[in-house]
């Protein structure tokens, strides 16, 4: 089988797909802008690679993809799935075409961060998104501003929409001890190797929300003993029953009899004589509290009291203790979005509708049946990269392991193929039925 793609501008995928722009590469595949000769439509077609671990990825996003189309596209600022087809051996994945990531737009404006009243519409409306994915019993797991669409940079104020739905799952799929996602993102407990839920989600959008204020990461790191230090310097350590709980927890913490804790967070020469690794510090801003995030925005004389109600928020998403933390049901209840200050963007979710919806799309059997170990790729400044993923089987100390090296995967060789399509033809049917 082929691994090698060659897409070029002009070439059809498929029957009825013209490219017309490469909008990115990388080891799983390509994205491509293309025009459907039936309809005349402009979409983004990901093109994933014929490979086994690479399709196997697809499909598995596109189940979950399935799963979420109960969800408004519009009124969930969630994209929009146009379906999937094949091109040769290569799996293609449909989406409406979006303009450019949150991410790409803070970078070209010539400006530190994101005004207030730019964040309020943006982060009023990442939280219905991710409010209705929790509704129906759904985690995204890899929240951040590389996932995180304008629809329009002319238009203000911005519309956006969540994409890549690659690591998503049930949280019944949780497992405790799975790492994964984007590190300078990742929650404390999932890093600890705590039991974990959906709360992983409103720690990203904190730290998302964070870095749109700044201009820069609050925790950037591509280690976790890196990125706990940066949580621990500025917020302090989690409780200890926090830490009693964590699978991971003695890799970076000595047990201790005396003070206030039973536990205490190594220096970095104590990790380097413990695992032999050297720390690094790439943070361009280093507070000592959260408070701090008001001083490292831009100053706005005129809406002070809507930054410390910003900063009030930002740091009910990034409580130490997932228990404690915000929801994001919650959070579109904020002062920080009453009625004087922004137009409701978004239609809450249902309860009664979100249990059925639920009940009716969640696997209870996919925790025991489905090992999600490869991922789909990210966009980070316009190239594909390999997500990270690390699964509960590994027990060794999460400790300098490069975060860009993309995830081996146990191969089946025998009938895979076969077994591949019929998961094609489950979730095609699942599509249209």
């Amino acid at each position: 089988m082929a691994n090698n793609l060659r897409i070029r501008k002009g070439s059809t995928l498929g029957s009825y797909h013209v490219v017309e722009q490469i909008l990115g590469q990388g080891s799983f595949g390509t994205v491509a802008k293309c025009r459907n000769t039936e309809s005349n439509n402009t979409v983004a077609v990901k093109v994933i690679r014929g490979k086994e671990d690479f399709v196997q990825s697809a499909m598995e996003e596109i189940d979950i993809l399935t799963r979420l189309r109960c969800l408004d596209s519009e009124t969930c600022n969630i994209v929009q799935w146009n379906g999937f087809f094949f091109d040769k051996e290569n799996i293609c994945t449909v989406f409406e075409l979006l303009d450019q990531s949150l991410h790409e737009y803070v970078q070209e404006q010539d400006k530190w961060g994101l005004s207030v009243g730019e964040l309020r519409p943006v982060l009023h409306q990442v939280a219905t998104a991710v409010s209705h994915l929790h509704s129906i019993g759904f985690v995204h797991m890899d929240l951040k501003p590389h996932n995180i669409m304008v629809v329009d940079r002319h238009q203000l104020p911005l519309k956006v929409k969540l994409i890549d739905f690659g690591l998503a799952r049930p949280v019944s799929a949780l497992k405790q001890g799975d790492c994964m996602g984007t590190m300078c993102y990742c929650a404390p407990e999932m890093l600890l190797g705590v039991p974990f839920n959906e709360s992983i989600d409103m720690w990203a959008l904190g730290l998302t929300m964070t870095e749109l204020a700044m201009g820069c990461a609050l925790y950037p790191g591509d280690a976790e003993y890196d990125v706990l230090r940066f949580v621990v310097e500025t917020q302090g350590q989690p409780p200890d029953d926090v830490l009693d709980s964590g699978l991971y927890t003695q890799t970076y913490f000595y047990t201790q009899k005396h003070g206030t804790s039973r536990w205490r967070f190594m220096t970095p020469e104590d990790v380097y004589y413990e695992h032999g690794y050297s720390a690094s510090d790439t943070r361009k801003v280093k507070l000592s509290s959260l408070d701090e995030i008001e001083e490292a925005m831009e100053k706005d004389t005129e809406h002070q009291n809507d930054q410390k109600l910003f900063v009030s928020l930002i740091k009910s998403m990034l409580i130490l203790d997932a228990s404690n933390r915000i929801k994001a049901r919650e959070v579109l209840e904020h002062q920080f979005f009453a009625p004087s200050h922004i137009q409701e963007q978004g239609r809450d979710p249902n309860p009664q509708q979100a249990a059925t919806l639920r009940e009716k799309y969640e696997d209870p059997n996919v925790s025991e049946t489905e090992d999600f170990t490869i991922q789909i790729s990210h966009m980070e400044d316009g190239v594909l990269c390999p997500t990270r993923s690390l699964t509960a089987t590994s027990q060794e100390p999460l400790l300098g392991v490069d975060f860009k090296t993309e995830a081996k995967t146990k191969t089946k060789k025998k009938s895979w193929l076969r077994c591949i399509m019929r998961r094609v033809s489950k979730a095609f049917h699942r599509c249209f039925s």
